[in-house]
């Protein structure tokens, strides 16, 4: 069975501290506008599991997307799910363009048997440069802590154009506003320059829900010049009082090859800045 839905695209972090979503930054890189974000891009098709399974797939599924071409704000989007049993393969669409690909499964997503490690947070004002250097293989890094709110997840469902009601009017969080944590843990830990998300797979455990606390652990996995681009691989764990809500393995090119090539040309990233994506 093949769903199609289509919406207009959002560029949610016109004002990121990271740039590769500002039009000038972006046209830069031979792109011709800011990007939507990834997690923006994964959240569109998410919605086809979530929709498809509900809260048997949020609190035991697992997803899997990668992200090929940019889709910029203001694209008329088409996302494609084609349901054969347990399994949904996805697809986003932009400009006539392929531009992201994924495979959703309804179960089988279980817990991982180990802890990953924890670690302060370094001051936001003085992080390190991301490097290979300051993210070398099998660091631990520092921990992020964030509480749940339907507030936020009502503002998130409404900036991806999900649905409110598959979420319990916004009381219980969503995929995509869990994996924008594995971004922000990336981005608290290290100053980055314009950066691009590439993949991400998640495995989801447990639901998480208005007011609870969520913890985000992280190790570096891989750290690799690859094409060019330097790119960062992490494990993520996110908990709710030690009870496990989603783990994923997260790729993000942290120094795109045209920021080495022409490194006079990157813009001046001021520390600081709350904004992530």
């Amino acid at each position: 069975m093949t769903s199609t839905r289509t919406l207009i695209a959002f560029n949610t972090a016109t004002a990121s501290e990271n740039k590769i979503h500002d039009d000038s930054v972006a046209s830069r890189f031979g792109f011709t506008g800011g990007l939507v974000p990834g997690v923006d891009v994964f959240a569109y098709l998410a919605h086809a599991p979530m929709a498809a399974w509900g809260q048997d797939w949020l609190s035991g599924g697992q997803m899997r997307a990668r992200f090929n071409k940019p889709v910029y704000d203001g694209d008329a989007t088409t996302v494609t799910s084609q349901l054969d049993g347990e399994v949904m393969k996805l697809a986003c669409s932009a400009r006539g363009i392929a531009c992201a690909e994924g495979t959703a499964r309804r179960t089988g997503a279980p817990a991982p048997t180990a802890l990953l490690g924890v670690a302060a947070l370094p001051d936001l004002k003085t992080r390190p440069k991301a490097s290979m250097e300051s993210l070398p293989v099998g660091a631990t890094l520092g921990t992020l802590h964030e509480r749940y709110t339907r507030e936020a997840g009502l503002q998130h469902i409404a900036a991806v154009c999900d649905d409110a009601a598959l979420y319990d009017d916004g009381r219980i969080a969503n995929a995509a506003w869990l994996l924008r944590r594995a971004n922000y843990v990336l981005a608290d830990n290290v100053l980055l320059g314009p950066w691009i998300h590439v993949e991400s797979e998640i495995k989801l455990h447990s639901l998480l829900t208005d007011g609870e606390e969520l913890e985000v652990r992280a190790v570096v996995a891989d750290n690799a010049d690859t094409k060019g681009h330097l790119m960062v691989t992490l494990d993520v764990q996110m908990l709710s009082e030690g009870r496990h809500i989603m783990s994923c393995r997260h790729w993000a090119i942290y120094e795109p090859r045209q920021v080495r090539e022409a490194p006079g040309k990157a813009p001046v990233i001021q520390p600081g800045a709350r904004d992530r994506l």
